[in-house]
C-alpha cells in the first residue's frame, strides 16, 4: 500500500474524529405526556449554580442561553408567551461550571529523539541513576446546561435535556458549542412514542 495513501486516510480519520467531538447531550421525557397538545411556552426562571435568577437578571450570558432555547422551541412550532398568558410549557434552565483536575504521569522523562534521559542523584560520594517521571496536572472546566420543560397545568416535568462539555478559553467558541448542544438536544423533539 502506498504510504502517502495511508497517511491521507489517517489524516481524514483524525479530522473526522475531531469534528465529531463536542458536547455530550442526554435527553429524557415522560412517555405519558401528550406533546402534540403543547403550543406555547414561557420561561419560568434560570438557576445558576444554586442561585435563582429571575426575569430581572438580563446579563448577556443568560440572555444568549435563553435565545438559544427560544430559537429551538420556535423552530418546533411553539410560540412564546408571558407567564400570565398560561403557557402550555414552563421552561426552566440550570447551568454551571465545575472545575476538574486531571493528573497524568508520563513515566520516564523523554530526551532527544525519544530516548529516555537518565537522571542521577549524588549519594555517599557517588552518582547513582534514579528513575524519574513527570507528573502533569490539567485543569478542565466542565460546563453543564439543563433544559427542563414542565407541563404548566400539572407542574410536572415532561422533558429534560442535559448538555455537558469541556469549556475552552474562547467565550465565542464556548457559545458555539452550547448552541450545537442545544440544537442536538432538540433534534428529536417532540419525542416519538
Amino acid at each position: 500500500m502506498n504510504i502517502r495513501f495511508l497517511i491521507a486516510w489517517l489524516a481524514l480519520g483524525l479530522l473526522a474524529a475531531v469534528g465529531c467531538m463536542g458536547p455530550k447531550v442526554i435527553t429524557d421525557f415522560d412517555p405519558s405526556a401528550e406533546f402534540s397538545a403543547f403550543r406555547t411556552f414561557a420561561f419560568s426562571g434560570m438557576t445558576d449554580r444554586g442561585y435563582e435568577s429571575g426575569e430581572s437578571d438580563n446579563s448577556p450570558l443568560r440572555r444568549r442561553i435563553i435565545e438559544m432555547v427560544e430559537e429551538q422551541l420556535a423552530a418546533k412550532g411553539l410560540r412564546q408567551v408571558s407567564l400570565e398568558d398560561r403557557p402550555d410549557l414552563l421552561v426552566h434552565l440550570f447551568f454551571g461550571v465545575k472545575d476538574e483536575q486531571r493528573v497524568q504521569n508520563t513515566g520516564m522523562t523523554p530526551g532527544f529523539y525519544g530516548r529516555h534521559v537518565e537522571t542521577y542523584a549524588y549519594h555517599d560520594g557517588g552518582w547513582t541513576p534514579v528513575k524519574s517521571s513527570r507528573v502533569t496536572t490539567y485543569e478542565d472546566h466542565e460546563g453543564t446546561l439543563i433544559v427542563d420543560l414542565a407541563e404548566s397545568s400539572k407542574k410536572e416535568l415532561v422533558w429534560r435535556a442535559v448538555i455537558r462539555a469541556v469549556l475552552g478559553d474562547s467565550l465565542e467558541k464556548n457559545f458555539e458549542m452550547a448552541n450545537k448542544g442545544v440544537a442536538k438536544a432538540f433534534e428529536a423533539y417532540p419525542p416519538a412514542k
